[in-house]
């Protein structure tokens, strides 16, 4: 079976595994308590941490948004969010002390809204309270439409050492239908000045299935990104819930892309980029042969959370801002949404959680598996075996015996007593890991197209 027929066959909808369980298991029973006692268990397990900060403040709205974010033009509105993210890591420093930082990512909306002296405070803050490993990878996210020269200098100067940018399509028609006018030449021109600084793996993120695209057009926009060669790509399914989205349904009246139309767009875009030396890491993601991404692959070292693949681990992620999520002391917990509420909330008690939920042995064991599949692409039963203290075989049987298909699919495959996704079933490696996912069934939670 070709792979135009295999995503055909297997594109559906389905968790992108961030984290297991997903979020639509997390539940508002879970707050700020049982917070501080996974804070309180995580300040006795010794190691660096991550840290995620969540800045949600963006100029305009990009019709294709899923992320929290708030729209506005006072650049005074960030000020008070920042005092309350400064409050809140401070909180967290005094519950697990001065712990050494691997990985730190500022996302959004747009953190590049923060003025020169709100980075620099916020920065500070973070280093004053933890301390920055000489190898930690430091990233955010960046916008080329309003990230100024004088931002990522000061960006590079504190010690930021990774960038993303979003991307989504270099066709004007597109870009104009998305609300997201964003000329090549200024995403080229703004990635030159990331390489001159000396950041290194330069992410661009890739979106398709959105309005006006068609096989030729995403493929111009292919040809064009080939030409600027970043480290990394991100390629996305366009996660089209309209119903839960509300902006999302100004983009209906546009024509979409068939489901037809979406697998050329890929399957073309998948090609190219292979046989211009980029390297699957899995699912939506690609690297360079030379990035620590594809490295961290070929060493068994790759890595996943709610920031993404990254090369760096840290058994608990701190989230802080609102809306952010955290993995800390064997569960997952998560901020509430609205900027203004996480500020009060901060402000009367230092924490702002909303929901969560404490992992189960069985989550601890499926979370296990679910990992090793979507960063190692195989997993050893006796490396199941000692951590968990039973057989892989036994406990997974009744899922081990519904991946037939996949294997006579060439998705996986077992030698040595263990399951191996193959390269071809890297892309598919969502559809894997649904199978040993135990909320699945039955749910009527929106998830995006696997592929």
């Amino acid at each position: 079976m070709g792979l135009t027929d295999l995503i055909v066959k297997y594109s559906g909808p389905g968790p992108r595994y961030t984290s297991y369980p997903t979020a639509p298991q997390w539940t508002e029973a879970v707050g700020a308590g049982e917070y501080r006692a996974a804070l309180d268990r995580a300040s006795a397990e010794p190691g660096p941490v991550a840290l995620y900060v969540h800045l949600p403040f963006c100029e305009k709205l990009c019709y294709y948004c899923g992320c929290n974010i708030q729209i506005t033009h006072d650049r005074s509105r960030s000020g008070s969010y920042v005092s309350a993210v400064q409050k809140e890591i401070g909180r967290l420093a005094e519950i697990l002390g001065r712990r050494p930082i691997s990985q730190m990512s500022w996302g959004g909306g747009t953190p590049t809204f923060l003025s020169l002296t709100e980075i620099e405070s916020l920065f500070h803050s973070v280093a004053d309270h933890f301390e920055m490993l000489p190898d930690s990878e430091v990233s955010i996210e960046i916008d080329p439409r309003v990230t100024t020269a004088d931002q990522l200098r000061l960006l590079r100067r504190l010690g930021f050492n990774r960038v993303s940018m979003g991307v989504q399509d270099f066709n004007p028609e597109v870009q104009r239908a998305v609300n997201r006018v964003q000329p090549a030449e200024d995403t080229a021109k703004m990635l030159a000045e990331c390489q001159d600084l000396g950041f290194k793996g330069i992410n661009f993120d890739l979106i398709y299935g959105l309005p006006f695209q068609t096989p030729e057009t995403f493929s111009s926009t292919i040809d064009q990104l080939l030409v600027m060669r970043p480290d990394r790509i991100a390629m996305y399914n366009y996660a089209r819930l309209p119903s839960l989205l509300k902006h999302q349904q100004i983009l209906e009246k546009f024509p979409m892309p068939s489901a037809e139309a979406r697998v050329e767009i890929f399957t073309q875009a998948f090609g190219k980029l292979i046989e211009a030396g980029y390297v699957a890491i899995g699912m939506d993601h690609f690297a360079l042969k030379t990035d620590a991404l594809s490295l961290a692959l070929s060493n068994g070292n790759l890595y996943r959370n709610f920031m993404g693949y990254t090369v760096q681990q840290a058994k608990n992620l701190l989230g802080v801002g609102a809306s952010s999520i955290g993995e800390v002391g064997g569960g997952f917990f998560q901020n509430v949404k609205k900027a203004s509420e996480y500020e009060a909330q901060v402000e009367a008690a230092g924490l702002a959680t909303a929901k969560g939920l404490v992992l189960s042995e069985d989550d601890l064991q499926r979370k296990w598996v679910i990992q090793h599949l979507l960063c190692q692409f195989h997993l050893n039963p006796q490396d199941f075996e000692r951590q968990f203290g039973v057989g892989f075989a036994t406990r997974f049987e009744r899922e081990l015996s519904t991946l037939t298909g996949l294997e006579e699919d060439g998705i996986v495959r077992f030698n040595d007593g263990g399951l191996h996704i193959t390269e071809l079933g890297r892309l598919f490696v969502r559809n894997v890991a649904m199978v040993f996912d135990a909320y699945l069934g039955g749910q009527k939670t929106q998830f995006s197209q696997t592929v």
